[in-house]
């Protein structure tokens, strides 16, 4: 059986002490808390470590690691911040607490939630009492509900998925939580086609049959890829409904903004999502590649549609870049 105190939570920082902090005090009035709660500082540029150290303080006594001897100190601990001197991307971060987590905590179990997010009180109890109910080990997701408007579903554990594509469509978005009742939990995890790193429980077991989130997408669908990886593998797609949590959605990178019909994506995210989405499709549904290009001649075309006539190589270099496998960090952004 697993228990919050099995479980240590995996926060990444880049730059965003503010969202961090609130995301720190949410967790610490969870109803039990988590085993285990460690920030990963992806090598942020701004004061986010002497900020999150000061404000930590208030409900822990968090011990300060840095990336060259993360385990100088041997003692279990419950708190944790981990500094990194280089910014490798979303997966080399949680990666990072992952592997840390296991050194220097007891916890059998890694939650992986964003930083941007704040829960309700319930929300890891019930991430454990779902993964209880399961048969052996499997990833389990929960629901997401923007933050700007506390009434309007994100998603359900995570998306549907069209595999020759690459595209995922967020389950039951834009319902309201009155209706979450009325929503099958069965029906839901068998359209399950990936679960949102936003929010991911998964037992240290799943990584024997999947291994760690892959670095060379930096950032955008590594947990898509790992969700496919761990479908493969056998362990099941799982939505804890009762499992609550706020989520601004993008504040860190500017992926998103649901409240903001006129918001325009940067470029190097624009080319990201798109390589990505490439390299999906080569690794897990070759099959599907000729569809995949020419659904890239839709998306250059909408690129004119909207007036944004310089990204239309960027949608070429990025279906190239995913089908080549040239991956990685983009070179601007190093």
């Amino acid at each position: 059986m697993l228990h919050p105190q099995d479980v240590a939570v995996i926060l990444l920082n880049y730059n965003g002490a503010q969202d961090t902090i609130a995301c720190l005090h949410s967790l610490y009035t969870l109803e039990t808390l988590p085993g285990a709660i460690i920030v990963v500082d992806n090598a942020s540029v701004d004061d986010s470590v002497p900020r999150i150290m000061s404000a930590w303080r208030q409900w822990a006594t968090p011990r300060l690691v840095h990336a060259q001897n993360p385990g100088e100190k041997k003692e279990p601990a419950k708190a944790l911040l981990l500094q990194l001197d280089e910014n490798n991307g979303y997966a080399s971060g949680n990666n990072a607490g992952i592997r840390l987590a296991k050194s220097l905590t007891s916890c059998t179990a890694y939650w992986i939630l964003n930083n941007d997010t704040e829960l309700d009180h319930h929300a890891l109890e019930a991430l454990c009492k779902r993964y209880n109910m399961a048969e052996g080990p499997s990833l389990v997701g929960s629901t997401l509900v923007f933050h700007y408007d506390k009434m309007t579903i994100q998603c359900t554990a995570g998306s549907r998925l069209i595999p020759a594509l690459g595209l995922t469509t967020p389950l039951h978005h834009g319902m309201t939580i009155t209706e979450l009742r009325s929503i099958s939990i069965a029906e839901t995890e068998k359209i399950l086609g990936d679960i949102t790193g936003a929010s991911l429980l998964l037992h240290k077991d799943v990584l024997q049959h999947t291994g760690l989130f892959r670095e060379d997408f930096f950032l955008y669908l590594e947990d898509t890829d790992f969700s496919i990886r761990a479908r493969k593998a056998g362990i099941p797609l799982l939505w804890a409904r009762d499992s609550i949590v706020f989520h601004k959605e993008g504040g860190t990178t500017g992926a998103a903004s649901a409240n903001n019909a006129r918001f325009q994506r940067p470029l190097w995210v624009d080319y990201l999502m798109l390589r990505n989405r490439a390299r999906l499709v080569r690794d897990h549904y070759p099959l599907g590649i000729p569809l995949l290009c020419a659904s890239y001649l839709v998306v250059a075309f909408k690129r004119l549609l909207r007036k944004q006539r310089d990204r239309v190589p960027l949608v070429f270099k990025a279906l190239w870049h995913g089908l080549a496998g040239k991956m990685g960090k983009p070179d601007w952004l190093r």
